[in-house]
C-alpha cells in the first residue's frame, strides 16, 4: 500500500513510498463519492440558519504560502490558527515561504492576516521525515481577526464516531465545504495525539482542514491519505482512507499555550 501525504499545491499531493523518493499524484481521495456540501447547502440538509452556521462552522479560513494553498481556521482565540504543518514547511523542514497569510470571512467582509512564523509551534518543521502524526502547526496572527468566532476545544475525538469536516480550499481554489462523515479506526498515536483514518473526501488544499463535532467543537484536523488508487473514487478501506489527527496531548498544550503567549502580548501594549 503506497503511503500518501496531501500537500495543497497545484492540486496534487507528494507521493511518499519514502523520503528520497517522492513523485506527483493526484491527490482527490473520494470515498464511495463526493459528498461534499457547500455552507448553504450543508445549512439547509441540516435545518441550520444562517446565523447557526456561521456560529458552528464559521472559523474556516486558507492558508496561503508561496505556492501552496490548504486550510486553517481560528482555534481558542481569534489570533490563533491551526493547520497541517506541511502547509507551511516543506521538505528538508524549509518554510515554504517568507510571507504566510490566514484569509477568512468574519463580520460580514474577507480579512486577511499574516502568519507570525518566527513563533510558529509544530509538531515536526520536518514533516515529510517524521510520523504524520507530528503533522500540525499552531500559528499566531499578526493582529487578531475581528468579529471572529473561533472554534472551542471539545474534548478527545470518540472513535469510531461522527465528525464534520470543515475544508476552506480545494485545490488552490478558495471553496469551502462541509461534510458530515464517520472517524472510522485510530491508525498511529504519539505524543498524546490520535492518527485517526476517516471517510471523509479530501483533496489538495484540504490539508489542515478541522474536524469538528456536530456542534461545532474542534477535535482534530485532516492531514493526509493512504491509496493504493489515488484519484480514482472507491469504498473506505485500509487501501484507501483519508486521516487526520485529534486535538490532544501536544496539540491541544501547543494551541493553550499560544493563545495564552497572545493574550500577554496584547495585555503587555
Amino acid at each position: 500500500m503506497l503511503t500518501l501525504a496531501a500537500v495543497p499545491a497545484s492540486g496534487h499531493a507528494f507521493e511518499r513510498k519514502n523520503p528520497a523518493t517522492v513523485s506527483l499524484s493526484p491527490s482527490a481521495i473520494m470515498i464511495d463519492a463526493d459528498n461534499r456540501l457547500t455552507p448553504a447547502d450543508f445549512a439547509r440538509s441540516n435545518g441550520l440558519s444562517s446565523a447557526q452556521l456561521a456560529a458552528r462552522f464559521g472559523a474556516t479560513g486558507i492558508v496561503r504560502c508561496g505556492a501552496a494553498v490548504g486550510t486553517g481556521q481560528l482555534v481558542g482565540a481569534d489570533n490563533v490558527v491551526v493547520t497541517a504543518a506541511h502547509v507551511l514547511f516543506a521538505a528538508g523542514g524549509k518554510l515554504r515561504h517568507s510571507d504566510c497569510s490566514f484569509s477568512i470571512h468574519a463580520g460580514g467582509r474577507r480579512q486577511v492576516v499574516a502568519l507570525q512564523l518566527d513563533k510558529v509551534v509544530s509538531g515536526s518543521r520536518s514533516p515529510y521525515a517524521e510520523p504524520a502524526v507530528k503533522d500540525w502547526a499552531v500559528a499566531p496572527l499578526a493582529r487578531p481577526v475581528l468579529d471572529a468566532r473561533p472554534y472551542a476545544l471539545a474534548g478527545s475525538m470518540s472513535v469510531p464516531g461522527t465528525i464534520v469536516l470543515s475544508a476552506g480550499a480545494r485545490g488552490t481554489h478558495e471553496l469551502p465545504s462541509l461534510q458530515r462523515c464517520q472517524a472510522r479506526q485510530v491508525t498511529a498515536a504519539a505524543g498524546g495525539l490520535r492518527e485517526v483514518a476517516i471517510d471523509c473526501d479530501a483533496e489538495g488544499g484540504t490539508s489542515g482542514a478541522a474536524l469538528l463535532t456536530e456542534r461545532g467543537g474542534f477535535i482534530g484536523l485532516y492531514v493526509g491519505f493512504r491509496s493504493t488508487h489515488p484519484g480514482t473514487a472507491g469504498p473506505f478501506s485500509m487501501s484507501h482512507y483519508n486521516f487526520g489527527l485529534t486535538a490532544e496531548g501536544a496539540l491541544h498544550a501547543a494551541i493553550l499555550d499560544v493563545a495564552r503567549s497572545g493574550e500577554q502580548r496584547s495585555a503587555s501594549r
